[in-house]
């Protein structure tokens, strides 16, 4: 289908973002990262410290290469966007400034606030999501998506799950 996008998550798939920022949060004491109100606790914090997202986003690295693939897809005209879930206004600001700015990355940027899930902000329609989160994925095909698990610590891809981007340049 010609007009289908493939959105792709960006903390813990672009960026190692996720995990710099779990490392904060246990730094402050927060160890329980399934528990959703030391999240809510954490992201209060960052609320009142802007600076955190700033240590995030700002000094994360690229994911097995996915800066240099998304620049290679857009060359290439794929239709990409990347869709991310937003948990502070400061959080986007740096997230849109690290993309436009400092990567230089031009797809569409597509912000999920808090309390409201990918599936609800674009209807899936047999899309792809590649996203970190299983949990993510799985609301996105039980809404008519197509998804794909992103986990660079696999060997090699499968049907469920991608270590790279890089496949997308193949398609």
């Amino acid at each position: 289908m010609a007009t289908d996008y493939t959105f792709i998550d960006f903390d813990g798939v672009i960026l190692d973002s996720e995990e710099r920022m779990l490392n904060r949060k246990y730094d402050l004491g927060l160890h329980n990262h399934n528990n959703e109100d030391e999240f809510d606790t954490y992201f209060a914090y960052t609320n009142t410290h802007p600076e955190e997202w700033e240590y995030i986003i700002k000094e994360a690295k690229s994911i097995n290469n996915s800066v240099e693939i998304i620049k290679e897809l857009e060359k290439l005209k794929k239709r990409i966007a990347i869709l991310t879930k937003i948990h502070t206004l400061h959080e986007m600001k740096v997230k849109t400034e690290v993309l436009r700015e400092n990567l230089k990355i031009l797809c569409p940027l597509i912000f999920v606030p808090p309390g409201v899930k990918k599936h609800q902000i674009i209807v899936p329609n047999h899309q792809l999501l590649i996203d970190d989160s299983p949990k993510n994925i799985n609301r996105w095909i039980e809404n008519g998506g197509r998804g794909l698990i992103f986990d660079s610590t696999i060997e090699s891809n499968t049907n469920e799950k991608v270590r790279s981007l890089e496949f997308l340049l193949k398609r």
